[in-house]
């Protein structure tokens, strides 16, 4: 098996592509040079009819691999050839051209001027002669290989999955129930030993094999998350690093820790204090150390954990798990045929389901015999045929020569390779890059990306940007189970890690410390390095590789030198990505503009105060990260020469404060625009940004002098934006004249159709334009703070419009017709939610489309509004209702189609409504049977229940009244319904009695809350058998708590809170399932329960937990702390 294999034809096609756009003059080279390129693209054609069949080869054939590692060297020569000269061209043109040129223009005519002050014609001949003569040798030396071979399988595409009625979750488990019930045990079960508080389980299985998925199975499941007090997990990887664990298994326990002491024995101690008697379960994954010096420095802190604590440790290695020490090693087994046979059908077949297609199931069985139990490799394999729909496909998976190849010895699964070897031509060349990261390194797709645009693997002539034809190339890899999700980014499992590394090993070198290989090759060209606290590596270790395209700082910890030295970008001159993110770097040399070729560049979270204003001559630069540079000043005003950036990601006031901001005319995003009167801030920035996508915010739009101003945005011609944001400034006042030039200027802001998002704030006009009725495209609209608007803009016909926020038109007495449509159509077809907030003087919503409006709706919320009192019906699909601080006198009904009664209504809150008096008329008087929670609030003039209570709410689960003390029931009817699961009153005295009547028929209710009842003397009748939690709290009134409390079986938590005037805890205790107990200011009863001598002491000394006043006493362990 070789150490390394190339992955060409990719790169070939890129460079072929580049070559011919040279000759054909795209970059105006002069006609000789035109006229060798032109040569070298014939001999480039010849060579790539080859590759294909070369890179077939390659895994069994030396000759075929080293002819494609030649074929390799001499592409690399010619594409930093052709970068060198082209990033040249562009820095001369550009510092050459007057700044009243367009600069749009620079980049699509690059005049060839610039040969004549760097490079001279006849060395540009000569080099791309001598690449083309190695071209030819290569060609010659073909023949050494032998004649082509038919290739077994046809070019891969990148096919669209086959649709699916619901998805498969990537984390689906088959087969590991036994193995997760014998570890669950066998953590659960107390220590044998005396003297050992914390044991050590390890759980060995090769890569693959499913040992972090069934951790996780084991880490969740709900008996050990009951069992333990803390529990952590830490992925731990290759570099056992002691001082890292101990940090961060004090993060896990104590959040927000954060601590940048290196003295161990701090650490140690503050980890010790905090474990000290909890039983803690530790998850140490994919564990590599076999040092038992480390292991020992990091297990000091863990042994004051209470006796029974555990740490489960996941390694591939049965002597990581001896040298651990602690219990005997459950060594983790294949699935079985059956099992591993479910899973690969999982990602085979849509849905999982194999029986329509029983001609491929036949072969799937027969390729799973293959898989040797690995659900790793089942994945993979599984996902791979996923996309494949023809027999001869699956059968030349299942006779590949690559099943009777053994494993190398990096144990890299011939299934894996397999799937690998499937991959498009370019998905290989993505994925083996990504060896570049360490083992468990948790990488961001849209960075991957940028990454993977700058080293020019991604092309797109088409209408498709880089950007999204990238996405597609990382999803369609996570889809194949090559990346994996992981903590809200993506990891690499380790076997794939193994696998990338392998196919490419002779590009991407990882320079960790300690080094994993001893005599690196100078001739990598994709760099990284993980920094460690004691790391012996400086920048100047990097020197040597001249011919680096790639170098990767991989994380903030401190290494030996901390400032970069000038000549490292001398040498390093053919970087495309550069990435620095260590917090100790505090400035960077002017020689960063020497990297013509840079396109990656992400300094975030250093440390550095200024940038140079040499970074302003980085004109290949594509992306610029600067996230987390807390310290950083200011952007230089050189920034603007970047031409061909596409994006800039920073604090928003360093981007706002860049002045011609419009010269980034290849700019992807810009999150925010503030408008300035002054030159270089102007809303005409925008017009030549013609790139923008995704959501820009366009605030202080009062700075725009005039409606023309306004119109250079351009923003109708911006397709690419999808949220829009207009902002003006707050609490202005405008005369007649302002304010409809202020409508004028919102006019020309007009944006274009398929605008998906709109917000509008502090808009000054006395109306909207009409383009606003026009956005058929539109999914989600904010309107708010509109002083002068009397009107509100024709909504109702846009389509798929399905969220409306409207809030704070002091100006709208009356929503009319206009606002909600013609009447030949449903207003809001689409509309699920709506808020209508802070409409100080709003008083009617008249619709003539009663029963037709909102049709889809299923949230509304009516907030503020205290004069409104009409409303129209509401849909029978609303689902949730909130209204607070209106003017009803009566509640809204639910519409009634055909006199037939419908309603979703599941949630409905009713705050601060002074004008309601009686709930018997409205919306609570109609049959409201899917109703679950209820809360009315601060309703102070609020008299009348509805006529039958709440029974007929028979599917209610929680009520919640507060403060509505003059609400009393009306007549003798029952008032719950009985699958009551919550009940809490506050504050209504004339209430609590007639509600505690019929608790005896409450044969669900779990958490009952009474506050503030003045009437409340004592409870009437026995409390539900069900209750679970029992709140009594500022009863002031309250002499007798319920005599048969101890009955309560299923009583957990009870408190008791200001209630003075009871004398004892009832007669016969509590009862024996209650583990929590909270006594405060209730001066009777807290005497009585003292632990030394209280008389009502036996009767709580069972519970577990309890707390009177501010003492806390746990009984059982003779624990008694004063609370702060």
């Amino acid at each position: 098996m070789p150490i390394g294999e190339a992955v060409l034809s990719a790169f070939m096609q890129a460079l072929f592509d580049k070559v011919i756009a040279a000759a054909i003059g795209e970059l105006k080279f002069p006609q000789n040079i035109a006229e060798e390129l032109q040569k070298l693209s014939s001999s480039l054609s010849t060579i790539q009819a080859h590759v294909e069949d070369a890179e077939a080869r390659q895994l069994k054939d030396k000759a075929a691999r080293s002819w494609l590692a030649k074929l390799k060297d001499v592409a690399y020569e010619m594409d930093d050839l052709l970068d060198e000269y082209a990033a040249e061209a562009l820095q001369s043109e550009l510092e050459g051209s007057s700044r009243s040129r367009h600069l749009s223009k620079v980049r699509s005519s690059i005049c060839c001027l610039w040969l004549n002050n760097c490079f001279s014609n006849h060395k540009i001949v000569q080099q791309i002669r001598k690449i083309e003569e190695k071209i030819d040798r290569l060609v010659k030396e073909r023949q050494l290989i032998g004649p082509d071979m038919s290739s077994t399988m046809d070019r891969e595409e990148i096919k669209e999955r086959p649709k699916t009625s619901s998805l498969i979750d990537g984390s689906s488990v088959f087969g590991r129930e036994e193995d997760k019930e014998i570890i669950v045990k066998m953590l659960l079960t107390p220590n044998n030993s005396n003297h050992a508080n914390v044991s050590v389980l390890p759980i060995v299985g090769m890569g693959g094999l499913g040992k972090t998925t069934l951790t996780q199975l084991v880490y969740n499941d709900p008996r050990v998350k009951e069992y333990f007090q803390l529990r952590v997990w830490l992925c731990v990887s290759e570099n056992f690093d002691e001082m890292k664990l101990t940090k961060e298994t004090i993060e896990s326990v104590a959040s927000g820790f954060s601590s940048v002491t290196t003295n161990m024995n701090l650490l140690q101690e503050d980890l010790s204090k905090k474990l000290e008697g909890k039983r803690f379960l530790l998850v140490l994954d994919d564990v590599w150390n076999e040092d038992p010096e480390k292991w020992d420095r990091y297990r000091c802190a863990l042994l004051s954990g209470r006796n029974g604590s555990r740490i489960v440790v996941t390694t591939r290695n049965k002597n990581v798990g001896k040298q651990m020490g602690g219990m005997t090693p459950y060594f983790l087994k294949q699935l079985s045929e059956n099992d591993c046979w479910n899973l690969f059908r999982s990602y085979a077949f849509a849905d999982g389901d194999s029986s329509s297609q029983p001609h491929l199931e036949i072969i799937g069985k027969e390729i799973v015999k293959k898989l040797k139990g690995l659900p790793l490799a089942a994945k993979a394999i599984g996902s791979l045929l996923c996309t494949k729909d023809t027999e001869d496909d699956w059968k030349n998976v299942l006779r590949s020569e690559i099943w009777e190849l053994p494993s190398d010895k990096n144990n890299i699964l011939p299934a894996l390779r397999l799937s690998y070897n499937h991959l498009p031509a370019i998905l290989k060349r993505c994925f083996a890059f990504c060896s570049v990261f360490h083992k468990d390194y948790v990488f961001e797709k849209e960075s991957l990306v940028q990454i993977w645009m700058a080293l020019g693997f991604i092309q797109s002539p088409g209408r498709r940007t880089m950007e999204e034809l990238g996405s597609s190339y990382f999803d369609e890899l996570l889809s194949r189970s090559f990346f994996q999700h992981h903590k809200g980014g993506y990891v690499m499992h380790d076997a794939m890690h193994d696998l990338a590394q392998s196919v490419s090993i002779d590009e991407c070198l990882r320079l960790d410390d300690p080094p994993n290989n001893s005599s690196p090759a100078r001739s990598s060209r994709y760099l990284s390095f993980s920094c460690h606290n004691r790391s012996r590596t400086s920048f100047e270790d990097f020197l040597g590789f001249k011919r680096a395209r790639t170098l990767l700082l991989l994380n903030g910890y401190k290494s030996r030198t901390t400032s970069i030295p000038n000549d490292l970008f001398l040498k390093l001159r053919y970087l495309h990505v550069l990435e620095l993110n260590r917090r100790d770097i505090t400035e960077l040399p002017d020689s960063i503009g020497n990297l013509k070729m840079l396109r990656y560049l992400n300094l975030s979270g250093t440390g550095i105060t200024v940038l140079p204003s040499s970074i302003g001559r980085l004109f290949s630069l594509q992306t610029l990260k600067l996230k987390n540079c807390h310290v950083l000043e200011y952007l230089p005003e050189s920034i603007t020469n970047l031409v061909n950036l596409r994006w800039l990601e920073a604090r928003i006031e360093l981007i706002t404060g860049i002045a011609r901001i419009g010269n980034l005319t290849c700019l992807q995003q810009l999150e925010e625009f503030v408008v300035h009167k002054d030159k270089g801030y102007k809303i005409s920035e925008l017009k030549t940004m013609m790139s923008l996508g995704g959501r820009i915010c366009i605030k202080n739009l009062e700075a725009v002098d005039s409606a023309e101003e306004a119109g250079e945005a351009l923003l109708s011609k911006k397709t690419r934006i999808s949220i829009l944001d207009l902002v003006w400034s707050d609490r202005r006042h405008l005369t007649s004249e302002e304010a409809n030039e202020e409508k004028d200027i919102l006019e020309q802001l007009q944006p274009h159709c398929e605008l998906k998002e709109l917000t509008v704030k502090a808009f000054a006009g006395f109306y909207f334009p009409k383009w606003l009725s026009r956005l058929s495209h539109l999914q989600t609209i904010h309107l708010s703070d509109c002083t002068n608007c009397s009107i509100l803009p024709a909504l109702g016909e846009l389509a798929l419009l399905k969220f409306l926020d409207v809030g704070g038109f002091p100006s709208i007495i009356e929503i009319n017709q206009e606002f909600s449509g013609s009447h030949e159509v449903k207003g809001f077809p689409s509309l699920k939610e709506l808020v209508l907030e802070d409409m100080a003087n709003l008083k009617r919503w008249i619709s003539v489309q009663d029963g037709e409006l909102l049709p889809s709706l299923t949230e509304l919320e009516v907030i503020d509004c205290p004069q409104v009192t009409e409303f129209p019906p509401l849909p029978p699909t609303l689902v949730k209702l909130r209204i607070s601080e209106t003017g009803f006198t009566i509640l809204p009904e639910v519409h009634v189609p055909n006199c037939q009664f419908s309603s979703s209504l599941t949630c409905l809150q009713i705050h601060q409504c002074p004008n309601l008096i009686s709930l018997q008329d409205g919306l609570l008087s109609q049959k409201l049977f899917s109703l679950q929670q209820l809360t009315i609030t601060n309703c102070a003039e609020l008299t009348h229940l509805p006529a039958e209570g709440f029974r007929s709410l028979t599917a209610l689960k929680s009520l919640h009244i507060y403060d509505c003390q003059m609400l009393a029931p009306s007549g003798q009817h029952s008032l719950l319904p009985p699958m009551l699961e919550d009940l809490r009153i506050t504050s209504c005295s004339n209430l609590i009695n007639p509600l505690l009547q019929e608790f005896n028929e409450l044969s669900s209710l779990t958490h009952l809350t009474i506050t503030n009842c003045a009437n409340f003397h004592s409870f009437p009748v026995k409390l539900p058998a069900t209750l679970q939690i029992l709140e009594i709290l500022h009863c002031s009134n309250l002499i007798y708590l319920p005599a048969d409390l101890n009955e309560a079986s299923c009583l957990t938590v009870m408190t008791i809170l200001k209630c003075p005037l009871i004398p004892c805890l009832s007669e016969h205790g509590l009862p024996e399932s209650l583990k929590e107990l909270y006594i405060k200011e209730c001066p009777l009863i807290t005497e009585r329960c003292q632990e030394n001598g209280g008389e009502d002491w036996p009767k709580i000394a069972h519970v577990p937990v309890i707390e009177i006043d501010d003492d806390y006493f746990i009984p059982n362990r003779s624990i008694r702390r004063r609370l702060s």
